[in-house]
């Protein structure tokens, strides 16, 4: 009989030792997700200021689906909260998700490296903007360091390159490339 409490004890300490661990992985997730949805609210936020010369705050509602962390993306104007992937007009879509993708890239851990390949950023942006995104694209390589390649059709964000290349193709499906 002490021999069998003796093993019940230790099976009892056991599992408290699972429990408290399991309450710290716990509280460590819930702190390292808010960590994370300030920077990248914070990025995306100023990223859309840069594009849009305006006050837009991009926040992260946090929450659940089916037992998991889920979280669902909303931007604060002057006219409410909008969900960016209704959004009409403008390209504010286009914006959101150059920023969101830079951001996520760089508060990764590991931080991946190398360059960045973006194709069509921009693309359902106002003529208006493309200035403003090309200025945000330059100040991120600038600040990151990271080499950018930028797949367009806007010259505003072709001219802020070091060096780039146009592409047109003919009547037969030929394509030409040279050097701007």
């Amino acid at each position: 009989l002490s021999l069998a409490q003796e093993k019940l004890s230790s099976i009892q300490q056991s599992i408290m030792r699972g429990e408290l661990v399991q309450a710290l992985f716990t509280k460590t997730s819930e702190y390292a997700r808010a960590q994370l949805k300030q920077r990248i609210e914070a990025t995306v936020t100023a990223g859309i200021q840069a594009i849009f010369q305006n006050d837009d705050e991009f926040f992260v509602e946090m929450g659940e689906f089916r037992g998991q962390a889920a979280a669902d993306w909303r931007v604060k104007t002057k006219g409410g909260v909008v969900d960016f992937e209704d959004a009409d007009g403008g390209g504010l879509v286009d914006g959101i998700s150059a920023a969101l993708r830079l951001s996520v890239m760089e508060t990764s851990r590991p931080k991946p490296g190398g360059p960045v390949f973006l194709d069509e950023s921009g693309k359902h942006l106002s003529r208006e903007y493309l200035p403003n995104m090309a200025e945000f694209l330059k100040q991120y390589t600038r600040t990151t360091g990271r080499q950018l390649f930028l797949i367009t059709h806007w010259e505003e964000l072709a001219e802020i390159a070091d060096l780039s290349y146009k592409v047109t193709q003919n009547e037969d499906g030929v394509s030409t490339v040279v050097k701007n």
